[in-house]
Order: C-alpha cells, then structure tokens, then sequence
C-alpha cells in the first residue's frame, strides 16, 4: 500500500520503490498550481505572522471554551465601531465584539460579529463557527493590497477605507481568509 500526498506529487525511485519529493513538478494537486495559491505566495512570501482569526456565535463562551482548548490566560475585551469597506459598500462594524489573547508569539482573535452584513457575519452565517482568517503584518497595505489583486486574489473587506487601509481581508480561493495589517497600526483594541 502507497500512500501519496493530495498536496505534493511524488515519484518511485527505481532502486528502492519508496516515494520520494525530490522529483516534484507541478500538477492538478501541486500548491501553486492555482491562481488563488499564486496569490498568497505573492503577498506572503515576506510577511510576518500576527494572529489567527475565530468566528463565534457566542464571546463569552468561546473565551471560556478557548481558554481551556488553546490555553489562553487572559483575553483582552471589546467592541468595534466604525466603517468597512466590504465589496464597495460601507458597512458598520457597530455591534462587533471581540476577544483578543496571547498564543505564543502570536495572537488569537475570536470575533462575534454584530447585526450588519461584515465579513465575519457571512462566515458564521454560511460555515458556522470556526477558524476564518490568518493574519499577516504589512508595511504598505495599499501595495499588498495591489499585488495580491493581481494574482488573482478577491479583496473581501478593507478597514476603514481603500485610501488608507489599516486591515484588510483577502480572499485567494483556499478557504481560509488572509488578514492583512498595517505594522505599527493600533489593532483591535
């Protein structure tokens, strides 16, 4: 029995029959086959990671739930307010709570979204609750911005405005969201 990976297309070596990586080549299964891949390699390449983004129906619960599961001591608490740009429309962030604690070097964002139709309202309305986004640090947002667009990735939601993006949401096709932050720009809280 063989096992092979969906993800990296292997090879049998004719000595030994064992599955090796060292003959890759692209092919329907490869990473950066893909338009959306493209896109993420393109924008990720030199970034730094930030944090992970988690959907919930429920703050308070999830800050319990996640204290235990990921270990989080404390959360940092409050409440968005303000506009987005989400597919050329301004929607409010009124409403939106969020949690925020520290995960090793990174961060971890639960995010309950309010009434109005955000990014974060149509992942828990569509999936449920759930991991939804990976952010990454950016010097120049309006450039990430920029390049990702031209490989093929869909700008879901920008923060506050296009003219000066603070954080943005990208989507490149793979199920997961990007987050893309402003370096040096006060987030959330």
């Amino acid at each position: 029995m063989t096992i092979e990976s969906v993800f990296l297309p292997r090879s049998r070596t004719p000595r030994d029959g064992l599955l090796t990586t060292d003959a890759l080549q692209s092919g329907p299964f490869a990473p950066y086959a893909a338009e959306g891949f493209a896109a993420v390699d393109s924008i990720l390449a030199d970034l730094t990671f930030h944090h992970f983004a988690i959907v919930v129906a429920d703050l308070d619960l999830a800050r319990e739930l996640h204290t235990v599961e990921l270990g989080v001591e404390a959360w940092q608490s409050g409440e968005l307010s303000g506009p987005a740009l989400r597919h050329g429309r301004l929607v409010a962030l009124d409403g939106t709570r969020i949690a925020v604690g520290r995960l090793g070097a990174g961060l971890v964002e639960l995010i309950q979204p309010g009434p109005h139709p955000t990014v974060a309202r149509e992942i828990l309305d569509r999936r449920g609750e759930g991991l939804f986004a990976v952010g990454y640090l950016v010097s120049n947002p309006r450039a990430a911005l920029r390049g990702a667009q031209a490989h093929g990735a869909v700008i879901e939601q920008v923060q506050p405005n296009r003219t000066e993006p603070t954080e943005a949401y990208l989507d490149a096709g793979s199920g997961l969201l990007i987050a893309l932050l402003r370096h040096g720009a006060t987030w959330p809280l």
